[in-house]
């Protein structure tokens, strides 16, 4: 923090003077006692690119000669590189002498160093992650060979892509989320029937959404499918009243994790694929209604959650995305409007 001293000797010295009867008149500087440094995330909609952020500072100063370890054309989502700018004060203004800033001086990145200069600049070092407004696919259809597998181009920066299916008219049938530029869907599509999908460049987990903003969806052309289409090797199957999966092999998946179609499912010691939370070698994990493994922020029954790219509830302090950090109580449950370890949580739980 900058801490200034000046205006308080200035007042000292007048007040001598004016005690020995003497006048006093002097101009004296306005004494900079903090400083704040923001980088805003700048997006390219349309083009997907990684751009560089913008970088402001506060009043009485302005950011000069800001250097990037690393040209922006090079960066990659996800991967830090490290700004180094000078603050130069303006007319009337300047700094005062500096102990250690508070990493809050420095908002949307990290603070490595900062210096007071002989001159009255202060150089700052801090550590920016890239992120990416993922762009759209060129190309979004159905294969020749098989027009029941769906195929589109891919797309800059993009660790996964989430395909939602439609019968008819728009009559919704299923989503799913995997790597790649292909998937046969012709499980989902029995019965003389047309169909179309939607494709959009999305991230493979939390980690990778932390940096990568969803594409938006592009629309295939409607296939016709005349007989019963092809058949996955798994399928899924009601028992009583819950949902079971069958391998590839035949055999009903039971007791453990299953990766299927590019989602995380867990299947009990009787093979339904659970719903809600379950606690798993030790962590919690929630499942939605479609059973499906859920990562990122949960809201549930009024509560905020968060779970990590495994699907493991967050408890304690966590880094939810860069210059971020929460706390979450054993049950996991968000913490907010409180003083924890010293620390002021907003009201979004956000530590100040």
């Amino acid at each position: 923090m900058l801490r200034g001293r000046a205006n308080a000797l200035l007042i000292g010295a007048a007040a001598g003077i004016m005690a020995l009867g003497g006048s006093f008149c002097a101009f004296a500087d306005t004494v900079i006692s903090d400083i704040r440094i923001i980088f805003r995330d700048c997006y390219d909609t349309e083009a997907g690119a990684v751009l560089e952020p913008s970088v402001t500072g506060g009043e009485g100063y302005r950011v000069d000669g800001l250097v990037w370890s690393e040209e922006p054309g090079a960066w990659q989502p996800g991967k830090a590189v490290t700004a180094k700018m000078t603050l130069s004060p303006e007319t009337g203004y300047s700094f005062a002498d500096m102990g250690a800033l508070p990493q809050e001086a420095v908002s949307g990145a990290r603070l490595e160093e900062a210096k007071l200069e002989t001159d009255g600049s202060v150089i700052v070092k801090a550590s920016y992650v890239p992120v990416v407004q993922l762009g759209k696919t060129k190309h979004a259809g159905w294969s020749d060979d098989a027009k029941t597998t769906a195929v589109w181009d891919s797309v800059p920066y993009a660790t996964a892509y989430q395909i939602r299916l439609y019968r008819g008219e728009g009559e919704y049938v299923t989503t799913l989320t995997m790597g790649g530029t292909s998937v046969d869907l012709g499980h989902y599509m029995p019965g003389q029937a047309s169909y179309y999908f939607e494709v959009r460049a999305t991230s493979q987990n939390s980690s990778d959404a932390a940096f990568r903003r969803n594409g938006e969806y592009v629309a295939s052309k409607a296939v016709l499918v005349e007989g019963s289409g092809k058949r996955a090797a798994g399928r899924w199957y009601r028992r009583n009243d819950g949902y079971c999966y069958m391998d590839e092999n035949g055999a009903a998946v039971s007791d453990g994790w299953r990766y299927i179609q590019g989602i995380w499912y867990y299947f009990d010691r009787d093979g339904f694929a659970v719903t809600g939370w379950r606690q798993i070698n030790g962590k919690w994990y929630y499942m939605d209604s479609e059973r499906r493994m859920q990562t990122g922020w949960l809201e549930l029954d009024g509560k905020r959650y968060f779970a990590d790219s495994t699907g493991a509830m967050a408890v304690g302090w966590y880094q939810a995305s860069p210059a971020e950090w929460y706390y979450f109580h054993e049950d996991g449950s968000m913490a907010s409007n409180v003083v924890i370890d010293g620390y002021q949580l907003g009201a979004d739980g956000r530590r100040q």
